[in-house]
């Protein structure tokens, strides 16, 4: 969370002076979905309780299931791969490159006769190539459901993350560019895929409305809405969104380019003029070179830590994917399930060795809003010494 004061304790007050905090007692949720409708340039937002549910959603949305494989990437909260599962679905688990984002070359090697969905991640911020990855998609006729959680209101050449693929999906916790403490929304441009994800968040979604019977979309969906004490949150947190981030892809810029005048070697940043900017990265020969100029930066200052070093965001710590246990009940695991027989896979500690390497040997320097001019300048004169 970049910033939050006054006037959102303003507008959680009047909220609750009103006593309109059901979701559909007030208006501040469907504020929020229109206005991040209206920044996505789509017509169809659903918000969530979490990030997480916006996936889940978004899946739900896209009809996928049992029997189906989804590829995703080795890099990502490991709630990207435990929303597939939560579809009946197995996931797949391919190669990041060193834009630290799902690498297309392995994705296309990843794919199988029964792999249904691709989900990017636009992980800290960094865009995917979604260029090469939807030409992919379209060649294999696989669906795209983006995980944009960690990149909200990041773009890649002109177009807004989340808004490219067939659905996207975004979180609103503690930790992202805006936020809400948890929160989250599914997005898509088709009527269809909406109203079926939507289901998914809100088991009585079609049953608000007396008059609306639409026995084809209805099933037994959750309770994953949002609260209006979200949505109050967040109708402000977006006045500030944008220009926070062009802050941040300002002072990333000329980061960059100090830490290349001194010899260092750049992460692959897809899209530099539309990304988030949350975070500058570097890419070294080896782990031991890339713990030595972490090291020197913490020494004069500045933050920084080695992807390898997330834990539940690197393949190797998600526990129930590795250990192969996808419900709470066997008779609802995704991997004893009989439809699934055939695209069950083995997943072991090194499947994607190649990640591992990329992972060990980059280091990630965060943004911030509220860096002053004096700031930028000390954290480039540290990148200079440390590298």
């Amino acid at each position: 969370m970049y910033r939050m004061g006054e006037a959102e304790t303003k507008r959680i007050g009047q909220l609750i002076q009103s006593g309109k905090l059901y979701r559909y007692g007030g208006k501040e949720c469907s504020r929020f979905e229109a206005g991040w409708g209206r920044h996505l340039d789509l017509p169809h937002v659903r918000m969530t309780n979490s990030g997480t549910s916006a996936l889940y959603a978004g899946l739900v949305g896209l009809g996928i299931g049992p029997g189906d494989q989804v590829v995703v990437p080795s890099y990502t909260y490991m709630a990207t791969a435990l929303a597939v599962l939560s579809t009946g679905a197995i996931p797949v688990v391919a190669d990041v490159d060193e834009s630290l984002t799902l690498s297309p070359r392995d994705l296309e090697r990843r794919i199988t006769k029964y792999t249904r969905a691709v989900v990017p991640v636009h992980m800290v911020g960094l865009p995917c190539n979604m260029k090469k990855i939807m030409r992919i998609a379209r060649k294999h006729k696989l669906l795209v459901m983006e995980d944009a959680c960690q990149a909200v209101g990041g773009g890649y050449e002109g177009k807004m993350l989340g808004a490219i693929g067939h659905a996207g999906g975004f979180s609103f916790n503690f930790f992202k560019n805006i936020s809400c403490g948890e929160g989250g929304a599914f997005v898509s441009a088709s009527p269809e895929i909406f109203e079926r994800g939507s289901v998914a968040v809100d088991c009585c979604q079609y049953y608000w409305n007396p008059e609306e019977h639409r026995e084809e979309s209805q099933f037994a969906g959750h309770n994953f809405r949002a609260s209006e004490l979200q949505g109050a949150v967040l109708n402000v947190q977006l006045r500030r969104l944008e220009g926070m981030l062009s802050r941040m892809r300002q002072h990333k810029k000329e980061l960059l380019q100090i830490g290349l005048d001194a010899g260092l070697k750049s992460i692959v940043n897809n899209s530099l003029d539309y990304e988030c900017g949350t975070h500058l990265g570097f890419v070294f020969d080896d782990e031991v070179a890339a713990r030595t100029f972490s090291q020197n930066l913490q020494a004069h200052g500045v933050g920084n830590f080695l992807p390898m070093d997330t834990g539940r965001h690197v393949y190797t710590y998600w526990d129930p994917i590795m250990r192969r246990q996808g419900a709470h009940h066997p008779a609802l695991d995704p991997f004893k399930l009989k439809a699934n027989k055939k695209c069950r896979i083995k997943y072991t500690m090194d499947m994607c060795q190649d990640s591992l390497d990329i992972l060990n040997r980059s280091v990630l320097i965060g943004m911030h809003p509220d860096n002053t001019r004096g700031r930028i300048g000390a954290m480039g004169k540290a990148i200079q010494a440390a590298a």
